[in-house]
């Protein structure tokens, strides 16, 4: 009784966490109408103002968006405005104009996007897409603090220590806080977990995929770079966006009876490579004595995904306004001449191909393990890799599956 009597005021702990935080936006903006009286235009100008703004975010935030989408969103402009100030007005010969600093619940907007199917990540064949990985932490900043009689006053990480043993959890644990709160704000992240053909990279069976693990071996944490490859060999082409986080510090003090979690947030654009730093968030709660120490493992995991989650607030703006930038990209690319990766197992087989198809492409050059085809002007990705290519893989003795084929608007990945 009295253990269970610990639980539960150890999870009424954990719970005391800082106000909800409100996904909002400010949009600065200018309307003009023609009316009657100045009465009737500043009512107007008000009412204009609201549209203007939910406009104004979703051409920014979802480019190419169509016409009809665009105007259904806007006419349901007033569930998505919490508040206007009007900067300035004018009012001369019939003509208002007024000046406008709207704020707007983007997350509603975005989830509203989605849920009518034009959002940036609709559909099977999204235009952006989200995973989560993980940077490797270090050794020192997990330890366990504990009592005063303990030699040095902190248990060391070698072996099979409790951070070790229950790492997965924890990435478990912050990964599904990081999905949670991305739900919330209208994004879908992917799990390498989940992913088709990442299975193969795990490096125990409770490996969640998050692209980091212990090697016992060298006694520390490793990034696994045959996932990263694999990772930006099959997002890449989908406008992928990596929300990286990174363990900063995690450790239980025994001696305040302090649990405490410090994360980092960053994204990683897989095309361009540009790196975004969110920022860091700590969390902390006490907990009191004779906690059994799997409520400790739960603990820590707990407030290592409270941090995340508070962390995602600004990191959703981010992974927006990079996604947004990758849909700029990719509206400008189609104007240019299509593209097509094909990456094979032996490069010397990739070299044939590349001997065999240069004539009909505008430029054929290889990086390491991956053919680059530039298509003449007027080809389609989807015409050329299933009229031309696979004819030229055929011939090889290739007889790489149609699943293994991702075509994401003028580029074509093709993987053996």
């Amino acid at each position: 009784m009295r253990c269970l009597t610990n639980i539960i005021l150890f999870v009424c702990l954990l719970c005391l966490v800082a106000g909800h935080a409100f996904a909002l936006v400010t949009e600065g903006v200018e309307v003009g109408c023609k009316t009657s009286s100045r009465f009737k235009a500043k009512k107007d100008l008000q009412n204009m103002a609201g549209q203007e703004a939910v406009r104004s975010y979703v051409m920014r935030a979802n480019p190419g968006i169509d016409k009809a989408s665009l105007k259904k969103i806007v006419a349901g402009h007033a569930a998505f405005v919490k508040g206007k100030t009007q900067q300035g007005f004018s009012y001369e010969g019939g003509k208002g104009c007024a000046t406008y600093k709207v704020t707007l619940d983007d997350a509603a907007i975005n989830r509203r996007l989605e849920e009518m199917g034009v959002g940036v990540q609709s559909g099977q064949d999204a235009r952006v897409v989200f995973v989560i990985m993980e940077e490797p932490p270090t050794k020192a900043s997990m330890d366990l603090i504990l009592d005063v009689e303990a030699s040095d006053g902190v248990k060391k990480l070698r072996g099979l220590g409790p951070f070790v043993t229950f790492y997965p959890d924890f990435q478990r644990s912050i990964r599904d806080a990081i999905t949670r709160k991305g739900n919330q704000e209208g994004l879908k992240l992917q799990w390498l977990e989940q992913t088709p053909g990442m299975a193969k990279y795990k490096q125990a069976q409770d490996d969640p995929l998050m692209g980091v693990h212990f090697d016992f071996d060298k006694d520390d944490f490793v990034i696994d770079q045959k996932l990263m490859q694999a990772v930006r060999d099959h997002f890449a082409a989908q406008n992928g966006i990596v929300y990286y986080y990174r363990i900063d510090s995690l450790y239980f003090d025994q001696v305040k009876r302090t649990l405490k979690a410090k994360l980092s947030i960053s994204l990683l654009d897989l095309i361009t490579n540009e790196v975004k730093s969110v920022g860091d968030q700590e969390y902390a709660t006490h907990v009191e004595e004779k906690v059994p120490s799997i409520a400790l493992r739960d603990g820590l995991a707990e407030v290592a995904s409270r941090a995340a989650a508070l962390l995602m607030n600004d990191a959703k703006k981010e992974g927006r306004r990079m996604a947004s930038m990758a849909l700029q990209r990719q509206k400008l690319g189609a104007s240019q001449p299509a593209k097509v990766s094909v990456k094979l197992a032996s490069k010397r087989t990739l070299y044939k191909l590349k001997t065999q198809v240069e004539s009909r492409v505008d430029g054929a050059i290889m990086h390491g393990n991956v053919l680059v085809l530039d298509l003449k002007p007027g080809v389609s990705p989807d015409d050329f890799v299933f009229g031309q290519l696979y004819e030229a893989l055929e011939s090889l003795g290739l007889n790489i599956p149609e699943d293994n084929v991702r075509i994401s608007g003028n580029e074509a990945f093709i993987e053996e």
